[in-house]
């Protein structure tokens, strides 16, 4: 007998720790049906009375819980348009066509008339956790019309722990919109210069077997170790490939040939492509080939022309993560799909590809991602295809939101804290700020280039003395690293963040998420960090020996619990603070809490020092 593919080469680790996903036991049919029952089937459990009463809705015997009536639908499959009627049982579409149910004195009528109606919105890669967390993100995400979201999962895994992982699982399904998550592979990304791995094989394995919520492995930004035939990396990529998952690709700046031993090795997505020859190669390679057009990046310009000339059936609008401000003054999907209509995309293609394309690379498009019968009633009303923003929201058969505002509240974010991802320590000092001179040579220097990218710049600093020392004048701060789990510091100095400011401590760090202290003076950076400390979490600006911000962030020290306007208003001030002491950065913020980010070239500050992101070595 051969064994089912998820036996085959299934690494030790797994097997012998954890059931294997898509077991039943073998006996009578009553005891299956009650393992299926017990066991939930798909994104919303169904067990065999939600089905049968399912068919009973869509024969024509029950009335149906909701009926949208006289609605132009858009069929994402033939990609045309028909007049029809929506009838919902529960969570699910039960009917579509032209038919008119039977109606009760419970049918919940929705008159679309003059209107159309398309599927709930999916971003195939976002980031639920940018000083928000998943539960607030949420509340204002749906009444964009997103109603799935797949959520790389890394940056709060590595601030909240397993642990607190899945603490988050277990209620996310009290959440206003449907989350989808990643599985880190691994983090940090190079642990031999990020003070050793802090993900193991039997987390992966856990998170695999118990939680069908979880359909990937993180994006793979380490890709290098990839390319040089790491065991530790191909082992983990083989777990999730037993377990039948995507494998999230981060690979930005590869070439043709890398690509090709990215997609060999079993990465199945791409979010970075730059150019249109990007694009082109991802798609030649059979990646599913997302397109970007979020906070962090928007490729959206460069990319729509060469998308125009492309089959659309591997390609996807994503956000890669939108910030709170351009969540409350511009939207989610339905502005992406926006700029991608104004771009030149056909605005079906378009919607298409924030619904069905997403909803098939995520293999659940037998439950959302379409109107169609059977799949999760997730249904948005608008008032033409070329305005995207919903009017109604239908999520799982229930509206949760009306001209924007919404109707329901998402399950509290769980009270987590630092529990299960603690710092050692509360208290820094001075002298710990203290960067030894080593020779009278240049010193390599981390350039700010642009929002996230830095180059490498080599200084000459004042003669003579024992320590090296900030250059005001220049431009040139100290900027210091260490993880919460030992205080081991990494040292170095940065040009370009341009604001005169003594100290300024976050524990908003990417990947790890320790404490990055920089500055001018060691007074003010020890007053901002021993700020952020004794919160719990968050970030603190310093001067002249006074705190002048601090923002309490006491999810994993890097997420909030405010509101997303209240985020918005926060990082905004925070931002303006830093422009107003003279630095030019469009966002300034971010680009200090990328600056521990080893996967972004050229140079990063890791527990051990200065990194080369090209040259994979410590340079200071």
């Amino acid at each position: 007998m051969v064994a089912p593919f998820f036996l085959l080469g299934i690494p030790r680790a797994c097997s012998e720790v954890h059931a294997l996903p898509g077991q039943l036991q073998v006996g009578s049919s009553s005891s299956i049906t009650n393992s299926i029952s017990e066991k939930g089937w798909g994104m919303v459990e169904r067990n065999l009375q939600d089905l049968k009463g399912l068919l009973r809705v869509s024969l024509g015997e029950d009335p149906p819980d909701l009926l949208v009536k006289d609605v132009n639908i858009l069929d994402v499959f033939s990609a045309s348009f028909f007049k029809g009627q929506i009838w919902v049982y529960k969570y699910w579409i039960a009917y579509v066509g032209d038919k008119h149910p039977p109606v009760g004195n419970k049918t919940l009528i929705i008159d679309g008339k003059g209107k159309i109606a398309v599927p709930g919105y999916v971003d195939g890669h976002g980031h639920a956790d940018l000083f928000y967390n998943p539960s607030t993100f949420a509340d204002v995400a749906v009444t964009k019309g997103a109603t799935t979201v797949f959520s790389d999962s890394q940056d709060m895994v590595d601030s909240i722990g397993v642990s607190g992982f899945i603490e988050v699982l277990k209620v996310s399904n009290g959440f206003a919109l449907k989350y989808l998550w990643s599985v880190p592979a691994t983090y940090p990304p190079y642990p031999e210069v990020e003070g050793g791995e802090l993900f193991s094989v039997d987390d992966i394995c856990k998170l695999f077997s118990n939680y069908k919520e979880c359909v990937a492995m993180s994006e793979l930004s380490s890709y290098i170790r990839i390319l040089k035939n790491e065991d530790s990396m191909l082992e983990r990529i083989l777990i999730a490939k037993s377990f039948g998952k995507n494998v999230e690709g981060h690979t930005l700046g590869a070439s043709y040939d890398k690509l090709n031993v990215l997609a060999a090795a079993g990465i199945t997505s791409c979010h970075e492509s730059i150019t249109e020859t990007d694009l082109r190669n991802r798609v030649r390679l059979g990646l599913y080939t997302m397109i970007r057009h979020g906070s962090i990046r928007s490729d959206l310009e460069e990319l729509c022309g060469a998308a125009k000339t492309l089959p659309k059936d591997s390609m996807m609008l994503v956000s890669d993560g939108i910030f709170a401000d351009d969540l409350s003054t511009k939207g989610y999907m339905d502005f992406i799909i926006q700029e991608a209509i104004r771009c030149g995309l056909d605005p079906i293609d378009a919607i298409k590809m924030s619904t069905l394309n997403p909803a098939r690379y995520l293999k659940v498009d037998g439950e959302v991602g379409s109107i169609a019968p059977g799949r999760i009633a997730d249904i948005l009303i608008l008032d033409d295809i070329t305005h995207l923003t919903p009017g109604t929201v239908i999520e799982k058969g229930r509206v949760v939101a009306q001209d924007g505002d919404l109707l329901i509240q998402s399950s509290a974010f769980p009270d987590i804290k630092n529990k299960y991802s603690p710092f050692v320590f509360d208290k820094v000092s001075i002298d710990e700020f203290q960067i030894e001179r080593r020779g009278n040579g240049l010193v390599p220097v981390i350039d700010v280039e642009d929002k996230t990218v830095t180059r490498r710049i080599d200084l000459a600093f004042q003669e003579g003395g024992r320590y090296l020392l900030p250059q005001m004048a220049n431009d040139v701060r100290k900027v210091l690293y260490t993880r919460r789990d030992k205080k081991h510091w990494g040292k170095g100095f940065v040009r370009g963040i341009g604001a005169a400011i003594g100290g300024i401590a976050t524990t908003v760090a990417h990947e790890t998420h320790g404490l990055l202290i920089l500055g001018f003076d060691n007074d003010d950076m020890a007053l901002a960090g021993n700020t952020v400390l004794s919160m719990g979490g968050g970030i603190a600006l310093a001067d002249q020996g006074k705190i002048i911000y601090k923002l309490h962030l006491p999810n994993g020290s890097t997420m909030s619990s405010l509101k997303i306007k209240d985020i918005a208003r926060e990082i905004t001030a925070v931002n303006n603070i830093i422009r107003d002491r003279g630095s030019m950065l469009d966002d300034p913020f971010l680009t200090i809490s990328y600056l521990t980010l080893t996967t972004i070239i050229e140079l990063r500050l890791t527990v051990s020092g200065v990194y080369d992101v090209k040259k994979g070595k410590i340079i200071f």
